[in-house]
């Protein structure tokens, strides 16, 4: 869950006020004067199914004009921030993702860039260390998850008592281990916006999941694209 400060609960409720983007890309940032457009989606509950025990990847598109070199696999943050003449709040981050495909466009100078975020993170096999135990609570087993991924848990998330998990065997990877989790508890698993691990619930659609809009109800984009929050 994010926090935002004062300054930007009063320029989100002023009509007068517009939103500025950034991505940051390896350390280097890109303002709006590089940036053609950008989106990012993640769908938690897609419509078509409305189904659980997934474990959603959110995806980026990105595209630069002349961005210079970006490595493989390079880091993006993109985030925004509320402005209003000499006004600005803080900036706001909408996620961590990593370069998938990049192609250049020699004619018009501009680099497209489709990305995924941390989910792919666990993608890998979960060798348990041998201190831990199983069968294991629900709970202790996505927390270890969370934390071999390199993030915490979004506190929002609730679990089950009596819930249990086996030892993984078989080749299992975290991300099978999470799709277990979230299809017991009637659930999709997601990173926030924030970095942190979530399942969230069918009943429960969180915040990043809601357009970002200005008091008023007048839609924030991304270059053209709707922001969730």
């Amino acid at each position: 869950m994010q926090q935002t400060s004062l300054l930007y609960q009063a320029l989100l409720q002023d009509p007068a006020t517009r939103k500025e983007i950034r991505v940051t890309i390896d350390g280097q940032n890109y303002g709006e004067s590089s940036i053609v457009s950008l989106s990012t989606s993640a769908n938690l509950f897609p419509e078509d199914t409305m189904s659980v025990g997934g474990a959603i990847a959110k995806e980026i598109d990105l595209v630069l004009y002349r961005p210079g070199t970006i490595s493989r696999m390079a880091q993006i943050t993109p985030a925004y921030r509320l402005v209003k003449g000499t006004q600005a709040s803080e900036w706001i981050p909408k996620g961590v993702f990593y370069v998938d495909t990049r192609s250049y466009d020699t004619v018009s100078g501009t680099l497209a860039i489709h990305g995924y975020d941390d989910m792919l993170k666990a993608e890998q096999e979960w060798v348990p260390d041998q201190s831990l135990a199983f069968p294991m609570p629900m709970e202790a087993a996505f927390a270890e998850i969370a934390r071999l991924m390199g993030l915490t848990v979004d506190p929002r998330t609730r679990f089950n008592n009596g819930y249990l998990v086996d030892y993984p065997a078989n080749g299992y990877t975290l991300r099978d281990v999470l799709r277990f989790i979230a299809a017991a508890h009637g659930a999709n698993c997601i990173v926030t916006d924030a970095g942190q691990l979530r399942m969230v619930g069918f009943a429960e659609i969180p915040p990043e999941t809601n357009y970002l809009v200005t008091h008023y109800g007048a839609a924030i984009t991304f270059g053209g694209v709707r922001i969730l929050v």
